[in-house]
């Protein structure tokens, strides 16, 4: 309540002072778009201004009266609004320019997105523009699976386990943000598989060198998600249903009153009974009487009978924006959950009938943003956040079950995993999390930046069916981390050149608890204190107006996930010791285009990329390959390169191509033993080294209706055969091999005149390919999904 006084006294004694007016608003496309670097000018004033990256513009100190505002931008009808300027009041104009068609023919520089100016800086980053396939029923992941030098792994259906794979580099050295923070703390229902498309109007993806703006331990690659921005009130829904009685909802909308006051809601909800068809090595059934094994094929398939899905999330803000002393201030509270079951373990030879994985999110948190704080050209973005998560995994059955979904016998002991009996073994994390950043403008257009993150996790566990000496975190333990970066950046030349050094420092703690038993069990704590420096610099240069030469490396940090320093309570024993993973990463590429030509376009994209990773964090089975622990044992690098080719027709017909090779390999010349490697030189196991995508669009408007819309698509992904295990062991005939995938997908969507309401069908792997991700963890055949948008 203190907080909330503060604010609306603050906004009372600023809409009191008797200032000149203020005019601010958003200049974007028919399609949403924001546009920068689009003119505006307040006419016979000398006042004048242009649109940032988001497409905003501010003019300020305008004497009352009434003003023509005048709005243009290359390639788009010029706009003259009438405006009326009150002392003291901000007015928001918010426009949306037409594309000139007369111009069509004729060889013109249009405004560029965001996405473009984003890729134009020294970092080797992607922007991903979600305008066109919002309307469609897409997972996140299936998006970025599509981009160059990115590999999405999942275990199964939707709302399974996935991996990212950016240039060689996997798993939790992928960092996930959104709106810059960092998605970790935000539980499983609220990550980047479960959030419809819908919520989300860019993905921003740095491959091995990260800014210090998104202040994280990124060693591999970030992917910044970034939602709906803009100022104005709106309200969208959509309603998606389909294959394996699949359901999605999703809501999203913001109103704001004229004193700033704003509100917004964002929320979905999502079922699958992901009971798809399976076939194969490990899918089969004991014949009665004999015991022989049937195995389930193509034309005689089992069906997945417990590994439904359900999760539901809702998030509000209430704040103010667009205020003297605020831009943006919001008080939020985050609620998810989900309900899964676990069908397979592994591999599809291990199955279950009854075992399931609950989890709840709590996290309220403070947002507070404002351009100009205190002085001109000091921006400041902070954000507060506490997370309370809650997951259960039950597992007390004494059934045991087959492919068929029969109960074919009993485990007197209880429990599925058939390690320790029954289980309900409840884990609840209490996290903390901290961020600051801010840039301050220097003369000589330099931009300094700092950014700070803090976060700290508390874990507990609790399972009435074990033994007190073996509960995992019956004590607590805690895993804390500091992040710290400082940068300069700085646009010479005409803007023909921009550079960014960094620096950055990372630190560790964690408290481990290690039981241990003399006479009678007692618990020994142990601390580990770390801490690491890194930096790096990006740089690109403008040869040509439509070429861009672009460079990065960093000496990057990655330090252990709360499961990898604290174990998992299950399977995954702590490690008191672990050390930070590091990696020196280096970029080297080119853009050329969008090179415009009459009705033609092209874009190429190249980049070249050296990994090398020491104190490398790797997962090791022991114990009869029923438990593991993450330790730094080996070093791994190498180079690779992707190319992404983008052709357009007078912008409606557009062609995509993408490759990319990556060759990483073990680069330990001594084992943890002290002996020769004998897997030195091996490429990465597990791990896809050549990848390559391509795909068609097609959008016609005024298709049957005036001013109506429809687009269509093809795409497919190609991902050749690797090994599943290091090359050099065993024999040809005995190693095991993920075979080549090549999966085909297409959609189509239909937009109304008004505008509002947006029809769309979707069909994934439309050739129904036995489609693995992970070594005999079948991912769903063909699938049929349709949708309806509606949009305020």
């Amino acid at each position: 309540m203190r907080f909330l006084s503060i604010i609306l006294f603050c906004s009372i004694a600023s809409n009191a002072q008797n200032m000149d007016g203020i005019i601010k608003g958003e200049v974007s496309d028919d399609t949403g778009q924001p546009l920068l670097d689009t003119t505006i000018i307040l006419n016979n004033t000398a006042k004048g201004t242009s649109t940032d990256i988001d497409g905003l513009y501010t003019i300020n100190k305008i004497l009352p009266g009434d003003y023509i505002l005048k709005v243009s931008a290359i390639g788009f009808k010029t706009q003259e609004i009438n405006v009326s300027i009150v002392s003291g009041k901000t007015v928001t104009k918010n426009v949306v320019l037409l594309e000139n068609t007369s111009l069509l023919n004729e060889v013109v520089v249009t405004g560029k997105t965001k996405a473009a100016k984003i890729e134009e800086v020294g970092f080797s980053v992607d922007a991903i523009e979600t305008q066109k396939i919002r309307n469609q029923s897409i997972e996140l992941n299936a998006v970025l699976n599509k981009a160059p030098g990115i590999n999405v792994r999942s275990t199964g259906g939707i709302g399974s386990d996935f991996e990212y794979s950016i240039n060689g580099l996997t798993g939790n050295a992928i960092r996930f943000f959104i709106d810059g923070i960092p998605m970790d703390y935000y539980g499983s229902s609220y990550s980047i598989n479960n959030l419809p498309i819908s919520l989300i109007e860019r993905i921003d993806i740095y491959k091995g060198v990260v800014p210090v703006n998104l202040g994280s331990d990124a060693l591999g690659g970030a992917i910044n998600l970034v939602t709906n921005q803009k100022t104005t009130n709106f309200a969208s829904a959509s309603y998606s249903f389909g294959s394996f009685n699949t359901h999605q909802v999703a809501l999203h909308g913001q109103w704001k009153s004229n004193s700033g006051f704003t509100t917004r809601l964002s929320t979905f909800y999502t079922y699958s009974d992901n009971n798809y068809k399976v076939w194969g090595q490990g899918v089969f059934y004991g014949e009665e009487g004999t015991g022989k094994a049937i195995e389930f094929t193509k034309d005689n398939p089992a069906e997945r009978f417990n590994d439904d899905f359900k999760t539901a999330s809702a998030k509000f803000d209430i704040g103010f924006s667009q205020k003297k002393w605020a831009d943006q201030c919001f008080i939020s509270l985050l609620v998810s959950g989900q309900k899964k079951g676990i069908q397979t373990g592994q591999t599809m030879g291990h199955i279950y009938g009854e075992m399931r994985n609950n989890e709840e999110v709590i996290m309220p948190s403070l947002t507070y943003q404002k351009k100009d704080f205190l002085t001109k050209g000091l921006d400041v973005n902070t954000f507060a956040g506490y997370s309370h998560t809650k997951s259960v995994v039950i597992d007390t059955t004494k059934n045991v079950y087959d492919w068929r979904g029969e109960i074919i016998g009993t485990n007197p002991s209880g429990g599925e995993i058939g390690r320790n009996g029954s289980s309900l073994y409840t884990q609840i994390d209490k996290s903390e999390i901290f961020r600051i950043n801010g840039t301050y403008e220097l003369p000589a257009n330099f931009k300094i930046g700092v950014n700070y993150l803090y976060s700290n996790t508390r874990r507990t566990g609790d399972d009435p069916f074990a033994a007190a000496s073996r509960i995992p975190y019956s004590q607590p333990q805690g895993i804390g981390s500091h992040f710290a970066g400082l940068s300069l950046e700085t646009k010479k030349f005409n803007n023909k050149l921009y550079a960014n050094a960094f620096f950055k420092y990372y630190g560790f703690n964690a408290s481990i608890n290690d039981l241990v038993y003399t006479t009678e069990y007692e618990i020994i704590n142990y601390n580990n204190h770390v801490s690491n420096f890194g930096g790096g610099f990006a740089a690109s240069y403008k040869i040509l107006p439509n070429l861009i030469l672009k460079s990065s490396l960093e000496q990057a940090t990655r330090l252990p996930s709360p499961t990898e320093a604290l174990g998992d309570g299950v399977t995954i024993q702590p490690n008191f010791e672990i050390e930070p993973e590091q990696s020196f990463n280096v970029n080297v590429g080119a853009i050329l285009g969008r090179y415009a030509l009459g009705n033609h376009g092209v874009k190429i994209a190249l980049n070249a990329f050296y990994r090398n990773v020491t104190d490398k964090l790797q997962l090791n089975i022991f114990g009869g390959q029923e438990l593991g622990q993450y330790t730094n044992i080996r070093k791994i690098g190498g180079t690779g390169a992707e190319i992404d080719i983008v052709y357009d027709y007078n912008q409606n017909l557009r062609f995509n191509l993408n490759g990319t090779y990556q060759d990483i390999r073990n680069k330990q010349k001594i084992d943890e033993n002290g002996n020769n490697n004998i897997l030195y030189g091996d490429r990465l196991r597990n791990q896809p080294y050549l990848l390559a995508n391509a795909g068609v669009e097609y959008t016609i408007n005024d298709f049957i209706q005036k001013k109506s819309k429809i687009f269509t698509y093809l795409q497919s992904s190609y991902v050749h055969e690797f090994f599943l295990r290091w090359p050099s062991l065993g024999t040809a005939d005995q190693k095991d091999i993920v075979p080549t995938q090549l999966v085909f997908d297409a959609g189509a969507s239909y937009t109304f005149p008004s505008k509002k309401i947006s029809v769309a069908i979707d069909i994934s792997n439309i050739l129904n390919e036995q489609v693995y991700d992970n070594f005999l963890l079948q991912k769903p055949g063909r699938a049929i999904f349709a949708k309806i948008n509606y949009q305020l």
